[in-house]
């Protein structure tokens, strides 16, 4: 991986968005009124715990890199069409301390962070009255690299998308609190050799959204 400005810090950004968000959602939930229809400007903050991997394959060498991590979802659009919604999404996770593990050679921990940052488009569809959601997005990626000199870089730009099923709550007429499953795919080129870091990712998610 090349040297560049790491982007792992956006994940304490959105987590700290996210809490002020839902803080000012409960408050505002008891004045709202009793519409219960998905329409007009759609804005969702979500994050949570899981885990993810990447893996690459080059020559002999067999490496992956996994662990437990943080999860991060935005997605701002609006309602197109009957309780289905466009929007951006920024996307992605980050781990702290990842097992690495080289074919033939063992395993080992890395002293440091790595992150999969994901930007895009997607689409979110509720099934009503349940206010069960599915949400799918796909986008540009980036794997980043926060540790001692020798491990710190960025990746080149690649593919990200993942898909989402949750249920959320009404609080009021327009926010809902919720929880979501979330599973995510990536395949990103290192521009020092020719080959791909290709991995998944899985999270629960707490989930609040404006619509």
């Amino acid at each position: 991986m090349s040297r560049r400005t790491t982007i792992a810090g956006s994940t304490g950004r959105i987590v700290l968005l996210f809490a002020l968000v839902v803080g000012t959602a409960l408050p505002g939930s008891a004045r709202a009124g009793e519409r219960r229809t998905h329409d007009g400007f759609f804005l969702r903050l979500s994050g949570g715990l899981g885990g993810a991997n990447t893996s690459l394959e080059t020559g002999p060498l067999d490496a992956e890199i996994s662990g437990r991590s943080g999860d991060f979802n935005m997605a701002i659009g609006g309602i197109i069409g009957n309780n289905l919604a466009l929007h951006g999404t920024f996307f992605g996770w980050a781990t702290s301390d990842p097992d690495l593990d080289v074919e033939g050679v063992g395993s080992t921990e890395i002293d440091g962070d790595l992150s999969m940052s994901g930007v895009g488009g997607g689409l979110t569809y509720y099934f009503m009255p349940a206010n069960i959601y599915l949400s799918g997005s796909l986008g540009a990626a980036w794997l980043s690299v926060e540790g001692d000199d020798e491990l710190e870089g960025e990746s080149d730009t690649g593919i990200a998308g993942e898909l989402t099923l949750g249920k959320e709550w009404w609080l009021g007429g327009s926010w809902g609190l919720g929880l979501a499953g979330a599973f995510g795919y990536h395949t990103i080129p290192d521009d020092n050799i020719d080959e791909n870091w290709s991995g998944t990712s899985w999270a629960i998610r707490f989930s609040a959204t404006l619509n």
